[in-house]
């Protein structure tokens, strides 16, 4: 198969502080430029792999035996007209695309779930239990005056963030708080500290607006800083496999929000988790995890699981475009929409290879620190559909 190679297609500028932003490190957890490029290449180390191995003229398949695409679409449209239940996944891909293809899992009466839904899961489960008030960067930017990043260290955070902040160093050291058990920390910000596995014992301590008892001496400047906040905010890391430490940091910001209001903001996820959950929001009022029925939309986090729908579902459609070797659960038979470099493509029923926004073709996707929404543009050309092209072949 032909690999694109292109030595030193994509500079980029550097910004002030001569760093580089990798192209799909808006694909972190945290931070759009977490990884830093520091040759003339457009990716960074880990995904180098993104562009320059990226396989300009793989083939459909069924079975693993290449075949035309017109083939493909139409034994894709075979196993839809037997009337079988399918369920999709994935969906790491463009707002455009993720649009289109809720518009045709509604029609066809299909359930969906995110690549990360365990994630997106565990972060509004704990909200329905216990409320709060969401914030956005702009408001953090103009009106915060008190930041508590809880169990996240700086090095996760990316630069930019602080940078559109545009907050003095001054105030960046008396207002930004991090409440983390590493040992590498800078002087530019606040920090309190704890060992590892104390995290649960230390947190009842950042119920710090409590009169009824005294608290440890390390948390008396932040208390002191929360007495005469106006805007304080807390921002949280949820994980997939942190359900416990979620509903802990929930049920003491609700604690707090009895005397004193402390707003949310989250950082959304990799995978453009967050220009899904907007779509999916937007289209039927629930995040994720939605399952089409004749009655009409229903949010159903507990049941639509990939582990537990594979037992009962024969037909699973896959849909990425920014992982070439996402963590499926093959069902008995499974169709793969998305990257030309999927690593199993030979396990599946069916492999459709897409153009790739940000190489092959443009699109839009939201920053998974909430500061903005970024447009990948296309670098490259090649014969492949994109996603909606083909999802409009399916309707």
């Amino acid at each position: 198969m032909e690999l694109l190679k292109i030595p030193g297609l994509h500079m980029l500028k550097e910004n002030k502080k001569n760093l580089k932003k990798c192209l799909f490190c808006f694909n972190s957890n945290i931070g759009f430029n977490k990884q830093i490029v520091k040759n003339n290449s457009l990716l960074c180390k880990s995904n180098e792999s993104n562009l320059e191995d990226y396989l300009i003229n793989s083939k459909p398949m069924i079975n693993g035996e290449e075949v035309k695409y017109s083939q493909v679409i139409l034994e894709l449209k075979k196993f839809i007209n037997t009337k079988e239940i399918f369920h999709i996944d994935g969906l790491s891909c463009d707002i455009q695309s993720i649009s289109k293809v809720l518009n045709f899992a509604e029609k066809k009466k299909y359930s969906i779930n995110h690549i990360d839904g365990k994630r997106i899961n565990n972060f509004y489960k704990s909200f329905q239990k216990y409320g709060g008030s969401f914030t956005s960067f702009n408001e953090i930017k103009n009106r915060s005056d008190l930041m508590i990043f809880l169990n996240i260290s700086e090095e996760e955070i990316c630069l930019e963030f602080f940078e559109k902040l545009d907050w003095t160093r001054k105030k960046k050291k008396e207002s930004i708080f991090f409440f983390n058990s590493t040992q590498k920390k800078s002087d530019e910000f606040s920090h309190i500290s704890y060992k590892e596995g104390n995290f649960f014992e230390e947190l009842n301590y950042l119920n710090i607006d409590t009169k009824e008892r005294s608290i440890k001496k390390k948390f008396e400047g932040l208390k002191k800083k929360f007495e005469k906040a106006n805007f304080p905010v807390v921002l949280c890391n949820i994980e997939e496999n942190n359900n416990a430490q979620v509903l802990s940091i929930y049920s003491l910001i609700k604690l707090i929000n009895k005397k004193n209001r402390l707003r949310i903001y989250n950082f959304l996820g990799s995978n453009n988790s967050s220009g899904y959950t907007n779509v999916c929001v937007t289209k039927t009022g629930y995040p994720n995890s939605i399952n089409f029925t004749e009655r009409g939309s229903e949010y159903e986090p507990d049941e639509i699981r990939p582990e537990s729908l594979k037992e009962y579902i024969k037909f699973q459609i896959y849909i990425s475009n920014f992982e070439e070797n996402p963590k499926l659960n093959f069902f008995k038979n499974n169709i793969f929409i998305g990257n030309p470099n999927f690593i199993n493509k030979n396990k599946t029923q069916l492999f459709i290879p897409t153009k790739t926004p940000g190489i092959d073709c443009s699109g839009l996707v939201v920053r998974s620190d909430g500061i903005g929404v970024i447009k990948l543009n296309k670098k490259i050309d090649s014969d492949y559909p994109s996603l909606i092209e083909i999802f409009e072949d399916l309707m």
